[in-house]
């Protein structure tokens, strides 16, 4: 597994998909501190708060790794390095999860950069701050972890089956939001579901509703970690049925 691994950031320092996650990822920065200063005058954001938030709020940039992710996979395919991979007896599983922990350790790196740089121009500015609810700080990163997971999951899996890069990512990104597009086609009908139960972005905690209630996050660890185990399950089946050539 070290090996794979290894050999993902070695592909990962020349892929020029990974350096335009890191701009991506520098220029949401700058956009969410500069629309932080505009509010600032009227809700001041501690140094805390704005690292924190940073890290929960890095959908753009978790997108962008999701295409990084499956152009990876896809040009695996293409170049015959799965093939090769395959060919001497390294298990499918090992190579699937290999790019996930790969994928999902350096997103985990990027963020909390972006957010120390976040949280330190609001130290500057503001001051630290206090943590009133550490287990709630602790748990949102916990959530945040399983919901990236989750997602570089499903944009390994549709890659896989497809064999696609856009593909892969547009399906990979469709499937998380099912529950959000059944509701919008069955309200088109005149008909109403609620669906919360199932959706990702419903249970993801937010930073700034920290409460000393913690009870939230059991939902929010049992979609969370459902999702990414239906993706795992399907993306094992895949591909230990298909055929490497």
């Amino acid at each position: 597994m070290k090996h794979l691994i290894r050999g993902h950031m070695y592909q990962l320092k020349k892929d020029h998909f990974f350096w335009g996650c890191l701009v991506i990822s520098l220029i949401s920065l700058v956009v969410s501190i500069r629309i932080s200063s505009i509010g600032a005058e009227f809700n001041p954001v501690m140094a805390v708060d704005s690292l924190i938030g940073t890290f929960l709020g890095g959908d753009m940039v978790l997108y962008a790794f999701m295409l990084l992710t499956a152009n990876m996979v896809s040009e695996a395919y293409l170049s015959g390095t799965m093939k090769n991979i395959i060919g001497r007896g390294i298990p499918k599983k090992n190579y699937y999860l290999s790019v996930v922990l790969t994928i999902s350790t350096v997103y985990l790196l990027v963020m909390p950069i972006s957010g120390m740089v976040a949280g330190f121009l609001a130290f500057s500015k503001f001051g630290m701050g206090t943590v009133s609810y550490p287990a709630y700080y602790a748990l949102s990163i916990v959530a945040r972890i399983l919901f990236v997971m989750a997602h570089i999951s499903f944009a390994i899996t549709m890659t896989i089956l497809t064999r696609n890069a856009i593909t892969g990512f547009v399906f990979g990104l469709v499937i998380p939001n099912i529950p959000q597009m059944l509701e919008m086609a069955l309200s088109f009908f005149k008909i109403q579901m609620d669906l919360d139960f199932l959706k990702l972005s419903t249970h993801m905690p937010s930073v700034y509703a920290a409460s000393q209630d913690v009870s939230s996050f059991l939902p929010c660890f049992v979609v969370s970690g459902a999702y990414l185990i239906v993706s795992v399950v399907i993306g094992f089946q895949s591909f230990q049925r298909q055929d490497i050539k």
